[in-house]
């Protein structure tokens, strides 16, 4: 009963990903996690030991991120407040169940069991309700309709339909994963339809940058899968003609087509890429400083900046603005906060996960764990192809969702190989 009772607390994080109006719920369900992996730690004393290189660059990048803070003129107090970390230090919060789940007092197999169960369970029912509330007239506590480029969106119980949108990609591909996988006829139709379900709660939240994120998603998904060109070619054929129907009905192929319109979003986005490499120009290897991306306004001034520009210049001035505004691209986002120098590290933690999963996926045999492998190593894929147009490496929907599943795999990747090591030679 214990084991059961972590567990579920373990994989609860999952429930909440979608009601980012009530913050306490998921922020509450992270910090308990926490707590239980402090209380074990003091007590077992023990690190999953896949988990060593990459929570060492991860304390690495923390502390680098800190220092570039302070090194900006930020103060100590603001660091602990609650819209910095809400904001322009969200990633701090994003990236903390890495450590909290590195932890192993439990079974990683039975959490990530309970994971995606919680997880479809929730995002089918959001988006079931979500369908209705759109498609009917009905109050609406799902549905938004003050966006006037996009029209009627679906948000779930989140802020912004774009932030909706990345994490029912990310999870329609899971649901693409488990219904490949399965090899049950009865299971391979419930995940069948959890999958339709989803990419109807996908469409209808009109993300353009989650649309591109999930089909290219599920190229890597299908060649995983098949690892032949032919039915790569065959099954993403049928896969986008199947798709047409819920993506022409939920009206997201309209959405879509304003991808290729230079004008609204589209035209802030180039604005504010050009305001982050410019800031990256003037300041390549350290960035102007963590957090301080917001602090400087479109229309600022070379004076602003203190140092010696094209090398060094850090945003000394005591402005602290707080808010969800960001690059739109994560890449721009770093390159002008952290430089080359913290943008790199990020990027080899991400290299370093996908090589520790993808090396777990090729050795085992057992369908389930293929499930959480694959699974896995398509979110850290569709994260990095998501974070071309939003700051997802740091935005706490995708990236709870994320740190979950990939900390699990890695977690039952160990805990495969230490039972092949200690079980198998005992047996025999």
């Amino acid at each position: 009963m214990f084991k059961k009772i972590i567990c579920f607390l373990i994989a609860s994080p999952a429930l909440f990903l979608l009601v980012n109006k009530f913050p306490y719920l998921l922020i509450t369900s992270v910090l308990i996690v926490m707590f239980l992996a402090i209380i074990f730690f003091l007590y077992k004393k023990t690190i999953n030991p896949y988990c060593f290189r990459i929570l060492g660059l991860l304390l690495i990048i923390f502390i680098y991120f800190i220092l570039s803070y302070f090194f900006s003129g930020q103060t100590l107090s603001n660091l602990f407040r609650y819209n910095f970390l809400k904001y322009d230090g969200n990633f701090f919060f994003c990236y903390i169940l890495f450590f909290g789940l590195a932890i192993p007092y439990f079974n990683y197999e039975k959490a990530s069991q309970l994971y995606f169960k919680y997880i479809f369970f929730s995002f089918s029912l959001f988006s079931i309700v979500g369908l209705i509330e759109y498609f009917g007239d009905l109050p609406s506590f799902l549905v938004s309709t003050d966006d006037i480029a996009a029209g009627k969106v679906f948000l779930a119980l989140n802020f912004a339909h774009n932030a909706t949108g990345s994490v029912y990609a990310i999870v329609s591909l899971f649901a693409l994963v488990f219904f490949l996988k399965e090899k049950k006829k009865n299971l391979k139709i419930i995940y069948l339809l959890i999958l339709i379900i989803c990419l109807v709660g996908l469409f209808i939240t009109k993300s353009r940058g989650s649309y591109i994120g999930f089909m290219l998603g599920v190229m890597f998904v299908l060649w995983m899968h098949y690892r032949s060109f032919l039915k790569f070619l065959i099954i993403m054929g049928l896969f986008v003609l199947a798709s047409l129907p819920i993506f022409l009905l939920t009206g997201g192929y309209e959405r879509f087509l304003q991808i290729f319109e230079f004008s609204g979003t589209t035209t802030l986005r180039f604005m504010l890429w050009g305001k982050a490499w410019s800031l990256f120009s003037k300041s390549p290897l350290l960035g102007v400083g963590f957090g301080r991306f917001d602090d400087i306004f479109l229309s600022y001034s070379p004076e602003n900046l203190m140092g010696f520009d094209g090398l060094l210049s850090l945003n000394l001035e005591p402005n602290y603005i707080f808010s969800s505004s960001h690059a739109h691209n994560s890449y721009f986002q770093f390159l002008a906060e952290t430089g080359i120098i913290g943008l790199v590290l990020l990027i080899i933690f991400w290299v370093l996960c996908f090589r520790i999963i993808f090396s777990a996926y090729l050795r085992t045999d057992n369908d389930y764990r293929k499930k959480i492998y694959l699974s896995g190593l398509t979110s850290i894929v569709t994260l990095l192809i998501l974070s071309l147009t939003e700051n997802y490496l740091s935005a706490t929907t995708a990236m709870i969702c994320v740190s979950m599943i990939v900390s699990l795999s890695i977690g039952v990747a160990w805990q495969d190989s230490y039972y092949k090591i200690e079980v198998e030679p005992n047996e025999r």
